[in-house]
């Protein structure tokens, strides 16, 4: 896109609001004046993302991150800065007709891998309503979906052909490479000939969170194996990120306050279809930290659905503890033998799946009920083992009120002391691996500047008048941080016209400077917390004027001594007079 002028982009910015923009993505909770949430762009338990209404800008006090609404977005969604204002433009309704692509046919990898998935799905969901696809559309209908349905989750068929689908995209003039690296042509043997990995299968589009479609899975319509076959990982689809259904359900999963975790694409689309909108799926994978983070910007709570098969599976509990490790509060449901969520809400009906789900266990109890039917709880060697399982489980969970009543009720349940679980729970090792991305994350965090001139830079942002003051009693010379000293002389150029600067706008006009956009993302910090602003004012050109006075005297004594060195008298004069004259001026 072609670069857009200023004022349009502060015309954005002045459209939209930043909590709004930001609660679209993430769980905010008030604080006061501002709103607070985890920060979606590190691992943290105990949030420290701050959205300022007032000031329109964003700030995390754990890993640096910043910037107002259009940042935002960028850094979330990975978007470029122009693909971040075209976004952000049609949110607020603001036109960038005149603005268009300068190099058209230079789409990102990213972006053609999308378009082609596009280009499928709607090649996939057009062979329905063909005499080849009849029979898929029928299989469809016979197991509970309408047409509504199938059109909004875009089901389809891919033909029984080899190459049916190679066809289409040359005639869309896709380019093969690009349908190799989606996945949805496979090479022969030979490497002389492509053909389609999906064939005579039902195929369930795969969206990621922002609603593009990243991957497909493939289901057949008898009992041939293997059931499902999905799209292999991609630059753009890795299954351990995705949950699917979560495009369409997380509006419904914040308003409900808990999302249902279920198996497949069916006990999506079903619930889904009968008004259940707060469910999602791990595709037959094991539940990864990936996911329950992303599920975290939405909800603290999560309400697993097995069904009587997986319920007896050990690695389905222990990726349980996933959740309550990252500070998710976990409730199990179990549906009777032979039922999963699709089957279940269609024979029984919402009503039914409604109350299923308001008798969940909690996590412990679940747990606990479980290991006690599997192995009893009379023999010494059965409880051993049981408190081998639970102990893990109960040392992730942070609060120790809910863990020292855990404790408790595992005593009481299986008739052992108090004392020697606490003594075992000692020995439980603590799992770093889930903190190894936070911690690379927030080793980035954004270089310290001198406190004082810091606090200027951010009091000056906020007010003309204080910007006056300290222009008139320091000038921009004075400023020793050579990025804080170019955004105050940018400060002084913005003010020569305007009366005001937003901290959002300001951010705008930095977009590309990472250095400039940390320094002022700190500075506002800094500012935010300010009682006295005269005060402060005051008490920060003082320091910055003594630490002026205490550099130049540094300065000038290593001059000396160097001058003694060489035994140069007339210098030596010259900087006394100098170190003299500094000594007797006043600093305030």
């Amino acid at each position: 896109m072609g670069r857009v002028p200023q004022e349009i982009i502060d015309q954005i910015l002045d459209r939209v609001d930043i909590v709004e923009v930001i609660a679209g993505y993430i769980q905010l909770k008030r604080l006061g004046r501002n709103f607070k949430a985890c920060c979606p762009f590190h691992t943290e338990k105990t949030p420290s993302f701050v959205v300022s209404p007032d000031k329109q800008i964003y700030h995390c006090f754990g890993c640096g991150a910043g910037g107002n609404s259009i940042g935002f977005v960028m850094s979330y969604e990975n978007l470029s800065f122009p693909d971040a204002v075209k976004m952000m433009a049609a949110k607020a309704g603001v036109e960038l007709k005149n603005y268009q692509e300068e190099e058209p046919g230079k789409a990102s990898l990213t972006k053609k891998l999308y378009d082609v998935n596009s280009v499928a799905a709607s090649f996939y969901q057009g062979n329905l309503k063909t005499a080849s696809g009849k029979q898929a559309l029928e299989y469809l209908k016979n197991r509970g979906f309408d047409q509504e349905v199938i059109s909004e989750f875009k089901l389809g068929y891919a033909l029984k052909e080899w190459e049916s689908f190679r066809h289409y995209a040359e005639v869309k003039k896709v380019p093969i490479d690009i349908l190799r690296q989606a996945g949805l042509v496979i090479q022969s043997d030979k490497g002389k000939k492509d053909y389609d990995r999906f064939r005579g299968r039902i195929i369930f589009p795969i969206f990621n969170e922002r609603g593009y479609i990243a991957a497909f899975g493939a289901r057949v319509m008898d009992n041939s194996l293997p059931k499902y076959i999905n799209s292999p990982e991609t630059s753009i689809y890795s299954k351990s990120n995705v949950l699917y259904g979560l495009n369409f359900g997380k509006k419904e999963i914040r308003d409900a306050g808990y999302v249902l975790i279920v198996e497949g694409y069916m006990d999506v689309i079903i619930p889904f279809q009968h008004g259940v909108k707060n469910v999602v799926a791990t595709s037959g994978t094991a539940l990864t930290e990936r996911q329950v983070l992303t599920l975290k910007k939405y909800t603290d709570t999560a309400v697993m659905i097995f069904d009587s098969d997986q319920a007896g599976e050990a690695a389905s509990l222990r990726g349980l503890d996933i959740l309550v490790s990252n500070g998710m509060n976990v409730r199990i449901v179990t549906l009777p033998e032979g039922q999963d969520p699709d089957s279940f809400i269609r024979k029984f009906g919402k009503s039914k799946f409604d109350e299923a789900v308001k008798k969940s266990k909690d996590l412990f109890d679940y747990k606990l009920d479980l290991l006690i039917k599997k192995l009893g709880a009379g023999d010494i060697h059965a409880k051993a083992k049981i408190v081998d399982e639970m102990l893990p489980t109960i040392a992730k969970i942070e609060n120790k009120v809910t863990q020292s009543a855990y404790l408790k009720k595992l005593t009481e349940r299986l008739g052992v002391h108090e004392e020697s679980l606490r003594y075992e729970m000692g020995k439980v090792k603590p799992d770093y691996s889930y903190h190894y991305e936070s911690e690379a994350v927030t080793s980035k965090k954004s270089r310290s500047y001198k406190s004082s001139e810091l606090h200027l830079l951010g009091l000056s942002v906020l007010n003309k008048k204080v910007f006056e003051i300290v222009d008139s009693e320091l000038g921009m010379d004075m400023f020793r941080d050579k990025t804080i000293a170019r955004l105050m002389r940018s400060l002084k150029k913005y003010f020569e016209s305007n009366d005001k600067m937003e901290a959002n706008k300001l951010l705008s006009r930095l977009e590309g400077d990472e250095e400039a956009k940390a320094a002022v993302m700190q500075a506002l910090a800094k500012a935010d917390i300010t009682d006295e602003t005269g005060k402060a004012v005051k008490d920060c050109i003082f320091c910055v004027k003594k630490e002026n006075r205490e550099e130049k005297l540094k300065e000038l004594n290593s001059k000396l001594k160097k001058a003694e060195k060489e035994n140069n008298s007339v210098q030596m004069k010259e900087l006394l007079a100098e170190i003299n004259k500094i000594h007797k001026e006043k600093v305030g």
